[in-house]
């Protein structure tokens, strides 16, 4: 028997892959896609992914054996093998950073032994499975548009306003694809919205639909991953990692929530954006995407009006229920308060009573974590700030501490400033810790509830929350955004935003669009059944544009005056992007580096190439950060310019330094 070898991918931050030899008793059996045990390093061993077999030995090179081979129910397909190596390729990411990211570990594979047995989801009966319901004639013309240009695009943007019954007609779309014997994913930005739409989907479904993401415990991601390679899974409904199931035959896959800037993963690599991936994957199928939002990113909307996608719209809420009344509550008049009622305005706290009179809910808006931004001393104005990073502490009450949201380094709140021993130290600003404290003692007969990342920890806690402001057990919620995506309760009328500037003035060519879609989704949640909702909007810069536009409902405007904007300085969706990320923890030796890197750059690219600059934090993890952008406009080969950034990314690496540089690249940052 001729001796035969195999490419494998081990999960490290290293470029391509190494070769081993393949044991006789193993050639026939390991094949493109197999999950193998094999040595690795002076005495570790360690899963790989098979990408490639040959019979081609490595010049001049000992190799070393497959171990031995997992079971066969852990292997990956060809298609989902093809998609890891365009992840690696198009994010510029280690293949073994894509391999660690998409399969479980060793331990969390099918085929191992469990412990403990695992809590089951009930099924439902099939005799109690429950059909589409009727769509009505607006949700049926866009049904029947969506089928339509499936038939010549692969992707299509349905912009349905809020509560505009864009659910019902995935059901039906989903519905389609199963008859067909086709697989189905739906994804959703947050895991907190996985909770209310399982219920929903399993009532039609049953159990040919499962929920994939990280909060599952190890034994229920296995079983999910088994049952879909089997092919007995044919729907899941999950967050971004699900693209990453070896789904077989992949018919449709839905990205509600198109626009949210959760589908993009940050930190660690690979630094995909899941909307864009789920694209490249229905490809790899032959299947479709179908892109939906009230307010959908400018780069799918331009695509859409430019024809490359396909393009429905559903502008009329379900039912003929009329678009929330929006109010604008100037903060600026009325003086400087004091006590609980200080952050709310006379608006607000009137429309609230009014609700709670009559057996209504309340949502308050706040995008800030913690009971206070910051600390400050009255007397010479010292903040403070995180020793590793370059922030300042957020103030939290309920475990009095102070605490970098960048690091989790936490210290006790100064009882005299550092600086000039003084006593008068003042909490400054608020969070929604805050929010809920005051509103406790403005509504002290209210049922008060908190989402935000501290109050979500644990498993089910997200749940929970929900499911008791949807059964009315909830009064008044206060949250972050995680509570403007895509919810609807029954009894909810009135949505207070209470800090509207801190969005509109940050420091991003996107805050004019973000701001919009944030504060249209997080009105969209009012008076989404019979009674008409009521949205107060708190700003101290009531003439901004972006707040005419969210008054009017005005999506059309903002998108038009944004991209003139962006046609005009070379932002996508006219151009693309690609972030480098450079860290060092020498200052000095940091922007040497990136000079020279921005400077190699730049003889090719010419002004294309921004920076380097600082971005908004400087020092992580006492970890100094430099970033240099570059714009990919229609005259460069995107694929050119990537391999110019990896020669020069590894030729700054390989530079004589002190101490170490760590670089990566961002493709398409959001």
């Amino acid at each position: 028997m001729s001796r035969q070898f195999a490419d494998i991918i081990i999960p490290v931050a290293v470029p391509g892959s190494f070769t081993y030899e393949v044991p006789e008793h193993l050639q026939g059996a390991v094949r493109r896609g197999s999950l193998v045990n094999v040595p690795f390093g002076q005495s570790r061993k360690s899963t790989g992914l098979v990408v490639k077999i040959h019979e081609i030995p490595p010049a001049e090179v000992s190799l070393r054996e497959v171990d031995s081979l997992l079971p066969g129910e852990t292997a990956v397909n060809d298609r989902l093998t093809d998609f890891l190596l365009w992840i690696s390729d198009y994010y510029m990411a280690y293949p073994g950073e894509v391999m660690k990211a998409a399969i479980p570990s060793a331990d969390d594979l099918p085929g191992r032994v469990l412990k403990r047995r695992q809590k089951e989801e009930p099924d439902v009966p099939e005799s109690e499975l429950i059909m589409p319901a009727e769509l009505n004639r607006v949700q049926m013309e866009a049904y029947n548009s969506v089928k339509q240009l499936f038939a010549d695009r692969e992707t299509v943007l349905l912009h349905g306003v809020t509560s505009s019954g864009k659910t019902e007609i995935y059901i039906h779309l989903m519905r389609e694809q199963l008859d067909q014997g086709k697989q189905v994913l739906y994804m959703l930005p947050e895991i907190a919205l996985t909770t209310q739409i399982i219920e929903r989907l399993r009532k039609h479904f049953g159990s040919a639909i499962g929920v994939f993401h990280s909060r599952l415990t190890p034994a229920a991601r296995r079983k999910v991953w088994k049952k879909v390679s089997e092919g007995s899974l044919r729907a899941v409904l999950g967050v971004r990692s699900s693209l990453f199931l070896p789904f077989s035959d992949l018919g449709l896959i839905i990205v509600d929530e198109e626009h949210d800037s959760s589908y993009k993963q940050y930190d660690p690599a690979p630094r995909y954006h899941a909307r864009d991936a789920g694209m490249m994957l229905a490809r790899i199928h032959g299947g479709r995407v179908l892109l939906g939002s009230a307010t959908p990113s400018l780069e799918s909307y331009h695509n859409a009006l430019s024809g490359r996608y396909g393009f429905v719209e559903l502008l009329t809420r379900y039912g003929e229920v009329m678009m929330p009344e929006m109010v604008i509550a100037d903060t600026r008049r009325g003086g400087k308060k004091r006590g609980p009622s200080a952050r709310f305005s006379p608006l607000l706290l009137e429309a609230m009573e009014e609700a709670l009179k009559r057996e209504e809910q309340v949502i308050l808006f706040q995008n800030r974590r913690g009971f206070s931004p910051f600390l400050m001393c009255s007397d010479c104005g010292h903040v403070p700030a995180c020793t590793n990073c370059s922030v300042s502490y957020t103030y939290h009450k309920s475990i009095n501490r102070l605490v970098c949201h960048y690091c989790g380094k936490s210290v006790r709140p100064p009882s005299e400033c550092p600086d000039c021993g003084s006593v008068n130290i003042s909490t400054m600003g608020f969070g929604t810790e805050r929010i809920e404290e005051e509103i406790r003692l403005l509504f002290p007969s209210a049922r008060v509830a908190r989402m935000d990342q501290d109050t979500v920890r644990n498993r089910g806690a997200a749940s929970d929350i929900l499911s008791s402001f949807a059964a009315g057990e909830t009064d008044i919620l206060i949250g972050t955004q995680m509570i403007s995506k895509g919810l609807d309760f029954e009894r909810l009328t009135v949505v207070g935003i209470l800090d509207a500037d801190n969005m509109m003035h940050f420091p991003d060519f996107r805050a004019h669009e973000r701001s919009f879609q944030l504060m249209e989704q997080v009105s969209g949640r009012a008076g989404r059944r019979t009674r008409r909702g009521k949205v107060i909007i708190q700003t101290a810069d009531p003439a901004n544009m972006v707040l005419r536009q969210v008054l009017k409902h005005d999506y059309r405007s903002m998108s038009s005056v944004q991209l003139e904007e962006r046609a005009l300085f070379g932002y996508p969706p006219f151009t693309r992007i690609i972030r480098i990320a450079l860290k060092h923890r020498d200052l000095d030796e940091l922007s040497a580096s990136a000079a020279r890197l921005a400077d190699t750059l730049r003889r090719h690219l010419g002004n294309r190439v921004l920076g380097p600059e600082f971005p908004m934090v400087m020092q992580v993890q006492k970890w100094y950060i430099k970033t240099v952008m570059i714009k990919i406009d229609s005259t460069l080969s995107p694929s050119k310019v990537k391999e110019l950034v990896r020669r020069t990314m590894e030729s700054e690496l390989k530079y004589p330094r002190k101490g170490l540089l760590r670089i990566h690249a961002d493709v398409d940052p959001q």
